[in-house]
């Protein structure tokens, strides 16, 4: 694997977050080191699937949540 191109550097980059010149370094590696390609083909993958994981809390954590916020709102004062 290119040794300057780190996996932090490819999530970066597979989001839009590398400057121009990391962009064209990192392009410049996936055409020349297949382990490296590899790597950003798994990645790839993984975002996708996260992007299709849908998550909610339990219906005990909400009664949790709202039995505690009922507990702790202030007083209200009556003039």
């Amino acid at each position: 694997m290119t040794k300057n191109i780190t996996q932090d550097n490819l999530i970066r980059y597979i989001y839009s977050e590398t400057t121009a010149e990391e962009t064209s370094l990192i392009e410049e590696a996936l055409r020349s080191d297949w382990e490296l390609k590899e790597l950003h083909d798994n990645l790839l993958e993984t975002k996708s699937e996260l992007s299709r994981v849908k998550v909610s809390p339990s219906q005990k954590v909400i009664d949790n949540i709202m039995r505690y916020s009922k507990d702790n709102a202030p007083m209200e004062h009556f003039q």
